[in-house]
């Protein structure tokens, strides 16, 4: 597995692992969790490049390609952590109605779910909400991920400052 390859992965599972139980409402403020995952995966990319002893030169552009793989990486890992915490009580969907039912017990006149409701919730249409969910955060946490991993470039990458997008620093190396 390349460098590259590793950093996105790590960035994914950042993002996956904050994006269940509690932790997912890290990203109700602005996809936070994804895009602190974006940063990590340049931050991870140009770690792994220096102990290499390659000094890449990190443009927004790559640390945005790299944040954005592991953007939609960290998609697909999110229900698939969430999944393995459901026998503990501790996915997102099992918190999500818990906070919805005290709340609707605190509503006055109402003494939980209805049935109905419950069944709704847990519907028979599941396995579309869930693919169209799947489908919506991919293009979401590719999105901010992107955000992400341009920050991260811009904190971690050793970016040529005339913006040619580190190419002299690529040609100096040549020239002696």
């Amino acid at each position: 597995m390349t460098p590259r390859q590793q950093s996105i992965l790590v960035g994914a599972v950042v993002i996956g692992i904050l994006s269940t139980s509690y932790l997912s409402f890290i990203n109700v403020i602005c996809c936070l969790g994804v895009i602190i995952g974006g940063v990590v995966a340049t931050q991870q990319y140009t770690t792994r490049a220096s102990a290499a002893g390659k000094s890449p030169a990190l443009t927004a552009a790559d640390g945005a390609v790299l944040g954005s793989l592991a953007g939609v990486g960290g998609a697909v890992l999110g229900p698939l952590f969430d999944r393995a915490l459901r026998p503990l009580g501790l996915d997102s969907q099992t918190i999500s109605r818990d906070m919805v039912e005290q709340w609707m017990q605190g509503m006055e006149g109402q003494q939980g779910m209805s049935p109905e409701m419950m069944q709704q919730l847990q519907g028979e249409g599941s396995m579309m909400m869930f693919i169209g969910g799947l489908l919506f955060n991919i293009v979401l946490y590719a999105i901010f991920g992107a955000i992400g991993g341009a920050i991260g470039a811009s904190l971690f990458g050793n970016d040529a400052s005339d913006g040619s997008g580190g190419v002299q620093a690529v040609e100096a190396e040549g020239v002696e």
